[in-house]
């Protein structure tokens, strides 16, 4: 009895060993496995204490749409300009070559007149177009001296003007108009009585000759042979008097308000 009760308590021990002996194997292959595992899964950090490892490459910008080029808005033609008719002259217009005929508001002598000086008259008759008076009587002018020559022995004096502008019941005009020259022993300046010194010229020449037949002969030369003495004497002037009349003749058109 004792000797089976020994068996089987040595039995016993034995599985109880064993057991205990599985039981530590198996505890530490555990262990070894999750220990392995903590190795190759290391405990994941808390957010906010990671570290970067190396660089990041910064985040590719998204492509932006390419915005379309805005389409130009259709140009509508403009319609062509229709020819414009210039507008008529509102007036009357005197023609080229008409005649003006002015009276003289001051002297003019080409013993001190110069080219460019200015002189001034009105007209003395009524210019007319067609029906129309267009320039009335009493309207004034400013003209120039264009031409002058003085007296000299052997040579006679002369004197030139010209019409530059006109003022007609207020308005004025940029007008031309020239005359003859008017020469010293010329029958013109002799009609005019534009020769200074001539009936002094023919009485002394009458004076030469002696008597009242002298006379007669001097005051006939004086009149109609100035010219002659123009040529043997200083100082026959041609001198046109306040009140002379001379006519001018348009060289341009004028169209005058009306």
């Amino acid at each position: 009895m004792r000797v089976r009760s020994w068996i089987i308590w040595s039995l016993a021990i034995a599985l109880a060993v064993f057991a205990a002996g599985c039981g530590a194997k198996k505890d530490a292959g555990t262990a070894m496995t999750d220990s392995t595992a903590f190795s190759t899964n290391p405990t994941e950090q808390a957010q906010g204490g990671l570290t970067p490892q190396g660089q990041v490459p910064p985040p590719e910008a998204a492509p932006q749409p390419t915005a379309a080029a805005p389409k130009a808005a259709p140009q509508k033609k403009s319609p062509a300009p229709s020819p414009q008719k210039a507008p008529a002259p509102a007036g009357i217009t005197v023609p080229s070559a008409t005649a003006i005929t002015v009276t003289l508001n001051g002297q003019i002598s080409s013993e001190t007149a110069q080219v460019g000086d200015s002189w001034t008259g009105v007209v003395k008759s009524n210019v007319v177009v067609g029906d129309k008076t267009v320039i009335p009587a009493g309207s004034t002018v400013t003209g120039t001296v264009t031409a002058v020559k003085p007296a000299e022995k052997g040579s006679r004096a002369l004197l030139d003007l010209a019409i530059g502008s006109m003022t007609v019941e207020g308005n004025g005009y940029t007008a031309h108009a020239g005359t003859e020259a008017i020469e010293a022993g010329s029958t013109r300046a002799r009609n005019l009585g534009a020769i200074a010194g001539g009936a002094g010229a023919g009485a002394l020449i009458g004076g030469a000759v002696g008597g009242k037949k002298g006379a007669l002969i001097g005051g006939l030369l004086g009149g109609a042979g100035a010219g002659a003495g123009v040529a043997a004497s200083k100082g026959y002037q041609v001198v046109l008097k306040e009140g002379t009349e001379l006519t001018f003749t348009t060289s341009a058109p004028v169209t005058i308000k009306r």
